[in-house]
């Protein structure tokens, strides 16, 4: 008797142990309860066995469940999805038949096919792949969830569309049974994709409570990352590259494209503040970025000595604001600025726990309605709420004015309305521009060049032009100076305003290869040859004399030419050469006198003359004309206009 028992109770221990952890007959899951039968509970319970068995993988998947866990779950309460859908992101299993299963392509997060990227308009080609972003994925398959729970009106049926084949759910006619039903029977092996990921959740709630890491990490998205190479970033950032390439593998190309992806970085929780630090002094800084004028910031002491808690405060666009310090964030601005946290995240339009850009001014009042200026267009890179913070204009009111629903990305070029809204039957505008960093670099050579550009403004008698030739060594010392040659040679008499295009054009007018190559110009018995730029002797004077009015006595003329029709001298360099002209009794040899032509310009064209803080499209918008039509009339090769240049504009 006793010897049963004893027998009796082994046989119970070693039931409890098969079974053990046991798998109860009814499992939640979002809305619904899945209920199993003996079956289905060996199925579920021989692959929980098998995952706890590998205790390797098992850690694994624990620690970046753990890491991922602070990305994914405010992503997933946005868009109201259930909580339970979290154990999909690193789960990788993929019923492709009744019989088979399958495991996806290593890094893909959210068991997203190519099917279920195209729907969601996750980018998959040569340069990157977003099913592999963890950030970019998640929102992805945030939702294709919504989606679906639309179409199948059930959360169970939703998490069995997304890892398992649409086939296998017309065989089961899951969407006759499982509609709105909160009750869901699991009845066979033919739904094996639900089983195992029962399976593979629970043993995940098990064992996450009492996880520990060895170290604590944490997910940053570096916000620098377009046109670097991981190696360029982890030298910036002084992080590991294995670790880099480990955790950005939707990057196909050498450097980080242009899209919505930043790359991730995984860093000890102990060194964050200090990969932030090394990300901000990474920036691109070496060229200056064009200045629009905005946002306008004055430094306020008053400001500091009333607060006196720290901090440096500025108006910015006649509004109080605070400069993010390093380690900076909302909780630490609002208390220097004696402001809750919740004020000060609404006067941003951002969130409690958002990261600060070290240096940027935030506001610590609330912004306005709409800004000083009607339209902006946006540079490389700018989002809605950089054009926001630019002009103290509310989120909210820029959505609105520009029919936006969500705050979307901005392409370079479009047109932001911050005053108004933008009418329906108006169509969304942009504005096609160079390259900011093209002209950014034009700039510094205009500044580097300024005294060269000197050569080209005409006083009252002088106007100065570059000839560009390839005749070298040819000595242009004087010009036939009969008035019939003179008709063949002269060229377009210049004003201030057609520079430029004088320059291009001119070299096209004058037939260098019938000048004679003899003659000199010189005052009194002082003459000077003319030689290669690269010959001339240092003691003798550059040959750019020019002959004034009043000077003309000194020139050596033919006897056959009177004085009062000479009209010009040209020297000549080697490449470098600048022909000078006497503007005197020019006019009588042109077709068309200057004040002719300037007459027929004015009855067609406005002058407008430009005015600090303006631009081409300000300008285009006050005189209702298209930039590219102010491009054309004043042969402009760049957005940027200084204050001062004199546009014209047609009538």
């Amino acid at each position: 008797m006793f010897l049963f028992i004893v027998l009796g109770s082994l046989d119970s221990r070693a039931a409890v142990d098969n079974d053990s952890p046991l798998v109860p007959y009814e499992i939640k899951f979002a809305d619904v309860t899945f209920q199993l039968t003996d079956v289905t509970r060996y199925l579920v319970q021989t692959e929980l066995k098998n995952i706890q068995a590998d205790k390797i993988s098992l850690r694994q998947q624990l620690d970046k469940f753990n890491l991922f866990l602070p990305v994914v779950e405010p992503v997933l309460k946005e868009k109201v999805v259930p909580d339970d859908f979290k154990f999909l992101m690193i789960y990788n299993k993929y019923q492709s038949s009744i019989e088979t299963s399958t495991f996806l392509e290593n890094g893909i997060y959210w068991c997203l096919d190519r099917e279920k990227a195209d729907n969601v308009d996750l980018i998959v080609n040569d340069q990157l792949d977003e099913r592999k972003h963890l950030i970019a994925a998640t929102k992805g398959a945030a939702i294709c969830f919504k989606r679906n729970q639309v179409l199948y009106r059930n959360w169970a049926s939703t998490l069995f569309s997304h890892i398992a084949d649409k086939k296998i759910l017309t065989l089961l006619e899951v969407n006759k049974k499982w509609a709105e039903n909160p009750y869901i029977l699991l009845d066979s092996p033919a739904y094996s994709a639900i089983l195992q990921f029962l399976a593979y959740k629970i043993a995940i709630e098990r064992e996450f409570p009492t996880y520990k890491p060895i170290e604590q990490k944490i997910v940053y998205e570096y916000p620098y990352s377009k046109g670097k190479t991981l190696n360029k970033i982890a030298l910036d950032l002084k992080v590991e590259p294995e670790t880099l390439f480990e955790y950005n593998k939707w990057l196909n190309s050498v450097k980080v494209p242009d899209s919505d992806c930043n790359v991730l970085v995984i860093v000890p929780a102990n060194r964050y503040s200090e990969v932030r630090t090394f990300a901000e002094l990474s920036r691109k800084i070496g060229l200056p970025a064009k200045d629009l004028g905005f946002p306008i910031l004055k430094r306020e002491d008053k400001l500091s000595k009333t607060k006196s808690k720290g901090g440096v405060f500025y108006l910015i666009n006649d509004l109080e604001g605070l400069q993010a310090d390093m380690c900076d964030i909302p909780v630490t601005m609002a208390y220097k600025a004696g402001i809750s946290v919740e004020r000060f995240a609404e006067y941003n339009d951002i969130k409690e726990n958002d990261l600060l850009k070290i240096g940027q001014v935030y506001y610590i009042q609330s912004k306005t309605n709409k800004a000083s200026v009607p339209f902006h267009v946006v540079r490389d890179g700018e989002t809605l709420w950089d054009i926001s913070q630019m002009y103290g204009v509310k989120l909210s009111s820029l959505l609105n004015f520009n029919r936006f629903e969500t705050v979307q990305r901005l392409q370079r070029g479009r047109v932001v309305w911050l005053q108004t809204t933008r009418p329906k039957n108006k169509p969304i505008e942009y504005i096609e521009m160079p390259d900011e960093m093209t002209e950014v670099e034009e700039m510094m050579v205009a500044g580097q060049n300024k005294n060269l550009e000197k050569e080209f403004i005409l006083d009252d008698a002088v106007q100065t032009v570059e000839v560009k030739s390839s005749i070298k060594d040819v000595d242009l010392s004087s010009l036939p100076l009969s008035q019939e040659k003179s008709k063949e040679q002269q060229s377009q008499i210049m004003n201030k305003n057609d520079l430029a295009s004088t320059k291009q054009e001119l070299p096209k007018e004058i037939d260098l290869s019938i000048l004679p190559l003899t003659k000199e110009i010189g005052k009194g018995n002082q003459q000077s040859k003319v030689t290669s730029k690269n010959e001339m002797p240092k003691e003798i004077e550059p040959l750019t004399k020019d002959i004034r009015k009043g000077n003309t006595n000194g020139v050596n003329l033919s006897k056959s030419i009177d004085r009062k029709q000479v009209t010009e001298g040209i020297v000549a360099q080697d490449e470098g050469q600048t022909v000078t002209w006497n503007k005197q009794n020019s006019t009588k040899n042109k077709p068309y006198s200057v004040e002719v032509a300037d007459r027929e310009e004015n009855k067609t064209f406005l002058k407008h003359t430009v005015k600090k803080g303006e631009t081409l499209f300000r300008i285009s918008v006050n005189y209702n004309v298209a930039v590219s039509e102010l491009w054309v009339w004043n042969n402009l090769t760049s957005t940027i206009v200084y204050e001062g240049t004199v546009l014209k504009v047609k009538r």
